[in-house]
């Protein structure tokens, strides 16, 4: 591991918040550039009654995984700050994660909830967990059970994630951008993130033009922004690819679409360790990004990520 070297001294007033006093490697993946992941996931296969997710069949990622198994993640590659994204159903995980990470809440500047959208319970449990500041939001996976298509119960509970400022993540393994793109037009101010290159199966060739154009037409929306996130995953191969090559074209698309104002990183860890080391992840899209320019890479790494959940780093 290299050692800490340098202080990155930043002030930035935008929107309302203040960025100051970075700490990074400036021998790191990045060169120096401060790196919010905004997508991992934290679990405890060890709790009496078990998780939902990761199933025990899994050999990669059933295991315990802490705060002190992803601290080790974030001393090696020069990670600044995260933003965990709950992937269990149960709500009271929600509670469970935002308490296991309270020991260092510099770090864990925000958690990305899993809440029953369109059920009659779903204002109360959002009120809740958004007391506290770090709770910036939520993640459209699946609609709950009893819950069919986009209703007025789903309608309502999503314009309250908007008139109280919080952010949507969407995972794409149950939505498309014709959802994304249905949410962002009925409801403008809410901010919408797609996660994970919009979930294409990535295969090393060109872009598919239906697939290009699906992407422009979502970035048409201004609330929407997307995650240059779980590439390795993506790649639908394991080990994943580590040539920067086989995602360029995919990156390339998604980068003219939304601008260099509305990409955020996020690794998708443990989810990477099937794919390969979380540094060979970010190196891979350190490369093809920082080829744009500092400005660019410093969005897509913490920038953009700040403004988007509205996280205050210290």
């Amino acid at each position: 591991m290299l050692s800490l070297r340098f202080l990155y001294c930043v002030s930035l007033f935008c929107g309302g918040l203040l960025f100051s006093g970075f700490a990074a490697d400036k021998g790191g993946v990045t060169g120096g550039i401060p790196v919010i992941d905004t997508h991992i996931h934290l679990y405890d296969t060890a709790r009496k009654g078990g998780v939902p997710w990761p199933k025990p069949s899994d050999q990669v990622l059933y295991r315990q995984v802490l705060p002190q198994n992803y601290d080790q993640v974030t001393k090696a590659n020069g990670v600044t700050a995260t933003v965990i994204v709950e992937a269990s159903d149960l709500v009271e995980d929600n509670q469970w994660v935002l308490d296991i990470t309270a020991h260092n809440p510099k770090h864990y500047v925000g958690v990305v909830g899993n809440l029953p959208v369109g059920t009659p319970q779903f204002a109360k449990h959002l009120e809740r967990f958004a007391k506290d500041k770090r709770y910036v939001g939520i993640r459209l996976r699946s609609f709950p059970e009893g819950v069919t298509g986009f209703n007025d119960a789903v309608w309502r509970d999503l314009k309250l994630l908007s008139d109280k400022g919080l952010t949507l993540d969407v995972l794409m393994a149950n939505y498309d951008l014709d959802d994304v793109m249905l949410i962002a037009k009925r409801l403008p101010k809410l901010k919408i993130l797609i996660n994970h290159l919009t979930g294409l199966i990535i295969n090393g060739g060109a872009a598919e033009a239906v697939w290009v154009k699906k992407v422009n037409d979502a970035a048409k929306y201004p609330n929407v922004s997307c995650k240059v996130s779980g590439i390795f995953q993506r790649s639908n191969r394991s080990p994943a690819p580590k040539k920067v090559g086989y995602y360029a074209s995919i990156f390339e698309v998604v980068y003219e679409a939304f601008g260099e104002d509305r990409i955020i990183y996020g690794s998708n860890w443990p989810v990477t360790d099937r794919g390969g080391e979380y540094g060979e992840q970010l190196a891979i899209i350190n490369e093809y990004f920082s080829a744009k320019g500092k400005d660019v890479a410093e969005k897509l790494f913490w920038r953009n990520a700040a403004k988007f959940y509205g996280v205050q780093v210290n």
